[in-house]
């Protein structure tokens, strides 16, 4: 019997032609997928939060746990189940995060780190050093270019200008001092200047992720002396390190540059007001330091209904676009805690930022960006999950599913969804770079 040759030569064509399996994709489950994304992320709080070990059984186990979560999702579709809300509004704050990073990822990772020998050498003699700074803190350049004038002619006039320039009674009164700062403890271009300077010299203008800062450098101390076998020990850490704080120079550079170009101009009235508000709020509803208040749920309705009334009046105009109250509550929502714990002055800006930063990645097309979409499908099959899995829940024991029973669930549906793993793509995720 002769072979049918146009039909192995269409077979060889197909499975020439098949499509390959991204490498972010570590399984795929039915028409859903598991990404390296979603395992990097929560295998990581996992190990945090239980102190669990790294090992092939425990990297097996979660995502084993991620595609059950994932078959849960695809029934959820099969079902037509339909998301609420809450769950889409949810989604959408992710998806405007996502963009977020990817262009950081596009505008900054992407740029290639050059780390010298000498800049090694010198980080690793901060390492074990620390400086005692004052400074003077701008929110324009030209500020401080004018105010660095007067120093290169008379620089005993720093703490007369620092008890000018600052609000604040501590800054005001010290002559702008920061006290000792130890290596990894200020902005990296601050360290990266800072910690080179001779003692009692003045910088020019320094850029942070701030501002800018002049800084005066009093004093140093310096904790071993420099072991060529100890540094020669250490280089891929002390490289790593630096590349780390260039690549957030970097960023900080991009941001401000992006943030000058949108001739912003702020309501400092409204803002004051709606931050006012959303703290009151955030008291009466914490946990920490209740409020013993017999009208509490009449005051915090009132308050919310005060920022309903004007969710939709803008904060913030600039080029091609406007920052209302609505994505001041939003962008707050979306910072992490450590963000929110700084100034009312500082979590505004970054919500601010955060804003502007996802439409210049929308404005350069990242929404369609595999990365981009790939995250916001995870942040979607997080929600369906939830809502097939709550069609087996009754009342009060919603929640309260054993992982036996959960994987009984599972199990039951992969007889009619598929699952393929790749092992090889999980493994890349541990590699060392």
């Amino acid at each position: 019997m002769k072979p049918n040759i146009k039909l192995i030569l269409s077979l060889v064509i197909f499975f020439s032609c098949e499509k390959p399996v991204a490498p972010e994709v570590l399984a795929m489950v039915g028409s859903r997928v598991v990404t390296s994304f979603d395992f990097a992320e929560s295998y990581s709080k996992r190990l945090i939060n239980t102190q669990l070990l790294d090992s092939d059984f425990e990297r097996d186990r979660h995502l084993q746990m991620l595609v059950r979560n994932k078959l849960f999702s695809e029934a959820a579709i099969r079902d037509q189940l339909v998301l609420d809300s809450i769950a889409h509004r949810y989604i959408s704050l992710d998806s405007i995060k996502y963009l977020r990073d990817e262009l950081y990822y596009e505008m900054i990772m992407n740029n290639e780190i050059q780390v010298s020998d000498e800049l090694m050498r010198k980080h690793y003699i901060w390492s074990n050093r620390e400086c005692h700074f004052k400074h003077l803190f701008f929110n324009s350049k030209d500020d401080a270019d004018s105010i660095f004038i007067i120093l290169s002619v008379s620089p005993v006039q720093f703490d007369s200008i620092a008890f000018k320039t600052f609000s604040n009674e501590k800054m005001k009164n010290s002559g702008g001092d920061l006290g000792w700062v130890a290596y990894n403890a200020m902005d990296p271009n601050l360290e990266l200047h800072g910690f080179d300077m001779a003692l009692d010299e003045i910088s020019p203008p320094i850029r942070s992720s701030l501002g800018w800062h002049i800084l005066k450098k009093l004093d140093e101390k310096n904790q071993m002396i420099t072991d060529e076998s100890d540094f020669q020990n250490n280089i891929d850490g002390i490289k790593k390190t630096i590349t780390k704080k260039l690549e957030q120079i970097q960023s900080d550079q991009f941001v401000n540059d992006l943030m000058l170009s949108k001739h912003i101009f702020l309501d400092d009235g409204l803002i004051q007001d709606v931050t006012v508000t959303l703290y009151q709020l955030a008291e009466l509803n914490g946990s920490q330091k209740p409020i013993n208040i017999e009208n509490k749920s009449d005051i915090i309705k009132s308050l919310l209904t005060n920022l309903k009334e004007v969710a939709q009046v803008p904060l913030a105009q600039y080029d091609e676009g406007e920052f209302l109250v609505q994505d001041y509550i939003d962008g707050i929502q979306s910072l992490p805690p450590v963000q929110t714990n700084y100034s009312p002055k500082m979590t505004f800006y970054h919500a601010l930022r955060n804003k502007i930063l996802s439409e210049e990645g929308a404005k350069k097309g990242l929404g369609d960006h595999p990365n981009v979409t790939f995250k916001i499908q995870d942040s979607k099959d997080r929600f369906l999950s939830r809502v097939f899995l709550s069609t087996f829940f009754d009342g009060e024991t919603q929640g309260s599913f054993s992982r036996t029973r959960l994987n009984t669930i599972a199990d039951s549906l992969r007889k009619n969804i598929s699952v393929i793993l790749y092992p090889k793509h999980l493994d890349r995720l541990f590699v060392e770079n």
